[in-house]
């Protein structure tokens, strides 16, 4: 009983190291040396997002108005 159990033990150690690499060691060194750059790009590209949002929002309103003066009758008389 006690063989199982320290073998167990040993294969969950083995796992959980294994499992542990250097790539997040590599990964964090990377945002640590320009972790302004990285803010500011994702602040600049969260504002390109919004501006085109914006602008095909307001694509579809204009659309809607179009389609709304043309089945509203013109209250103007012509002559």
């Amino acid at each position: 009983m006690k063989k199982n159990i320290l073998f167990i033990f040993c294969t969950i150690a083995v796992l959980f190291l294994a499992g542990c690499g250097e790539e997040t060691k590599e990964s964090i060194k990377k945002e640590i040396e320009k972790p302004v750059d990285n803010y500011i790009d994702s602040r600049v590209n969260a504002m390109d997002m919004a501006k085109q949002s914006v602008k095909e929002s307001n694509k579809k309103v204009m659309e809607q108005n179009k389609a709304m003066d043309d089945l509203l009758p013109s209250h103007e008389m012509k002559d």
